[in-house]
């Protein structure tokens, strides 16, 4: 699918990229970010990661999360988390950094609202990793979200190199035309079946590329089998504001909006009954980790 956003292409979503990522489903874009950004990035990164080792359970405050599972390997680990932007100036600064804009508008413009801002960890040892599936899954209820094929990007910052050896993203270029475009087809969302089809390949990013996937596109992870470091990806999900009832503004008219006042509408829908901390626990709640 060529379409008259290839005319928006710019020095770093070139026409090429463009052309990829609507035909395979993805593409990656090297070399976006520098040594010292990824150095402030890891470091708020390893902040949040102390912060769920400290916490010792799945967390939440409103619309932040920060998902901390037993595994029988390797013991507390830390998997995940979601908007920490709202507490923390580095990461909301590269969520609306203006490159991230200039991947993104060429596909989907730039009167844009977020619904993904998630740090992923792979503890090496761990059995942390992600089957196939599709994002349409997670993109609920349906009704809040309209051609999701065409108003939704995805995007994942490699802070560290993101390699096979320590669990990189599995993709299956194309998948994304092998199905209907329907959000409630429930049999598309998990897609194990893609396992072995020969056309899956791995999402090698080293530290300052970004990847970009549809939510239809087939992918996954795998296990990080290194012994020395929590792959860090930050990963950041984009709507077309006119095609979607929730989530923060990112860019209105391409101008950047920035976080404020109270959290918007998004994946937690208490997030205006339920406005103090809590440990899942103990509201017996169990948080699933949605990206």
């Amino acid at each position: 699918m060529i379409t008259a956003t290839e005319s928006k292409a710019n020095d770093l979503m070139t026409e090429a990229h463009i052309r990829q990522y609507w035909e395979e489903g993805y593409t990656i874009v090297k070399g976006v970010f520098n040594e010292a950004e990824l150095n402030q990035m890891r470091t708020a990164c390893d902040h949040w990661k102390f912060m769920g080792d400290l916490l010792g359970r799945t967390w939440r405050k409103q619309n932040t999360v920060i998902w901390v599972d037993e595994d029988q390997d390797v013991g507390t680990t830390v998997r995940g988390m979601q908007w920490p932007s709202y507490h923390d100036a580095v990461m909301d600064k590269y969520r609306t950094d203006p490159r991230m804009l200039m991947l993104i508008e060429p596909l989907i413009g730039n009167n844009i609202k977020q619904i993904i801002n998630q740090v992923h960890w792979k503890r090496p040892g761990s059995r942390t990793s992600w089957p196939l599936h599709r994002d349409v899954r997670s993109r609920q209820p349906s009704s809040d979200f309209f051609d999701l094929y065409e108003s939704w990007v995805q995007t994942g910052i490699g802070i560290d190199p993101h390699m096979k050896d320590n669990g990189a993203m599995q993709l299956v270029p194309g998948s994304h035309k092998d199905i209907p475009h329907d959000p409630d087809d429930k049999s598309s969302w998990q897609a194990t079946q893609y396992a072995n089809d020969n056309r899956i390949k791995d999402m090698v990013l080293e530290p300052g590329d970004v990847g970009l996937w549809s939510a239809y596109t087939v992918h996954g992870g795998g296990f990080n089998t290194t012994k020395y470091l929590d792959r860090r990806l930050y990963i950041n999900g984009f709507v077309k504001a006119e095609k979607c009832k929730r989530g923060e503004w990112a860019w209105k008219d391409g101008r950047t909006v920035h976080l404020y006042g109270e959290p918007a509408l998004i994946q937690f829908d208490e997030v205006d009954e339920i406005r103090h901390a809590f440990y899942a626990a103990e509201l017996n709640r169990k948080e699933l980790i949605r990206d």
